[in-house]
């Protein structure tokens, strides 16, 4: 049954200010760890911490990472050392490494130097890597056997580690297999393990292992390689083929919506990332969103002294231009966002090869053609209409129609190219959308249209 925010919000409040911490544990009980997340997200900014360590260290270590990333960073400066102590302690290694990573340097020092000794080296080796990285997201928590074992024995093995940590285990996928010197050489299922004989060796049992990923790798092709192969665990080794750690799938599911969400902030123009409508204050939105608004107004600076200079004369003579000059920079502009938002999605799915560059560029072209040849046939028969001046109706028709097609075909290539570009100089190719496309067509597309207005009328 869904959870009544309000009224939930208000019992805990109560709670909190009584200091009756037994009452919030007892609200919050039967509860998802997502739906208490809501819940101390709806409550009072000094009241969200005390909520939180109010609650079992297990359950407080899932509700953290459901909170938004900027009200992590508010609570995390509330915290006691203990309770960041204990929570750290709670976390698969990987979510440990990144919550260390959101402390202020000198805490994450303290907290991990009071770590139990066992989690603190599960944790260690992940700081060194990016956290945008394959050992960034990767567990070092991984069940893995000797070749020479047999089933028997590993069996053995999975139960000891129930017994003494069933956090180990909880979500076993397979039985990653190793040589003498750690290197992984296959894996098993716990399915083929359970039904084999007893004494079989596990190296004449396993399947080989045919993916593995590096730790560098950049988590955005981990997620392409699981969306490729449908994988649910994929093992992280050295350059060596020393098994590190694993990758699961709901590390992806998390990778993959932080990916999206920055390919959207840069769609619209917007650097940076962790930008919220509520918890982002004015001062980091603004600072986030002003550089590519300052590139669009200076760009419409020199779109207006261009107008003013060459083509005043031209728009006086013929106000219908002027009239439909923003359906021209409209229409070219939206062809290109949608061509560039294709792009950009068949780059970044990986669906997308160098011998399709010439089909993708002249599909885009094709169908910004139809577009602009439709668009323009109905912008030039409603300039008809407006106008007033002692036009020449052909010309004045020919003038809106090659203005509107013009645009369309630029703007196709542009939002094709621009991705493309950039995506071979190892950039983000989302970085060419919004403000920058838009801009362009502007200037290049207002220019054109008056230009051939200048001349044909």
């Amino acid at each position: 049954m869904p959870v009544n925010v309000k009224k939930t919000v208000r019992k805990i409040d109560r709670a909190v200010r009584k200091g009756n911490w037994d009452a919030v544990r007892g609200i919050t009980q039967s509860m998802h760890p997502s739906e208490i997340a809501s819940l101390i997200q709806a409550s009072s900014q000094k009241e969200k911490h005390l909520i939180l360590e109010a609650l079992d260290v297990e359950v407080a270590s899932e509700v953290y990472f459901q909170l938004n990333p900027e009200e992590r960073v508010s609570i995390l400066k509330l915290m006691g050392e203990t309770s960041l102590i204990a929570m750290a302690e709670e976390m698969e290694s990987d979510d440990a490494a990144d919550f260390l990573g959101e402390l202020a340097e000198d805490v994450a020092k303290k907290v991990l130097e009071a770590m139990d000794p066992e989690e603190r080296e599960e944790v260690t080796p992940l700081l060194k890597y990016p956290q945008d990285s394959a050992g960034g997201i990767m567990q070092t928590e991984v069940l893995k056997s000797p070749h020479d074992a047999t089933s028997r024995e590993t069996i053995e093995l999975i139960r000891q580690i129930e017994e003494e940590d069933e956090d180990d285990v909880e979500d076993l996928h397979m039985v990653y297999v190793v040589n003498e010197t750690g290197r992984l050489v296959g894996r098993v299922f716990p399915l083929k393990l359970s039904t084999a004989a007893p004494d079989s060796p596990l190296w004449t049992i396993m399947d080989p292992v045919e993916i593995t990923v590096i730790p560098e790798m950049d988590q955005e092709e981990v997620a392409r390689i699981f969306r490729k192969y449908d994988e649910v665990s994929l093992p992280v080794v050295d350059n060596a083929g020393v098994l590190l750690g694993r990758i699961t799938a709901d590390d992806i599911l998390d990778v993959i919506s932080e990916e999206a969400g920055e390919d959207i902030y840069k769609l619209g123009g917007i650097t940076g990332e962790g930008l919220h409508p509520v918890h982002t204050s004015i001062y980091d939105n603004v600072r986030l969103r002003a550089p590519w608004i300052m590139l669009a107004l200076a760009g419409e600076l020199v779109l207006a002294i261009i107008i003013m200079q060459k083509f005043q004369t031209t728009l006086e003579n013929f106000i219908v231009l002027a009239a439909l000059l923003p359906l021209v920079m409209a229409t070219g502009g939206n062809v290109g966002v949608q061509t560039n938002t294709i792009t950009v999605r068949t780059i970044a799915a990986g669906d997308f090869f160098k011998s399709q560059i010439k089909d993708l560029l002249l599909g885009e072209l094709k169908v910004g053609l139809v577009l602009g040849i439709i668009s323009g046939i109905l912008g030039s028969l409603i300039g008809l209409l407006l106008n007033t001046a002692e036009a020449d109706v052909t010309r004045l028709f020919l003038v809106i129609f090659a203005g509107i097609v013009g645009a369309t075909l630029t703007t196709s290539f542009l939002g094709v190219a621009g991705p493309l570009v950039l995506n071979r100089l190892k950039m983000d190719p989302a970085v060419s959308s919004g403000p920058f496309l838009v801009t362009f067509n502007d200037i290049f597309g207002s220019a054109f249209y008056l230009f051939l207005g200048a001349a044909l009328l």
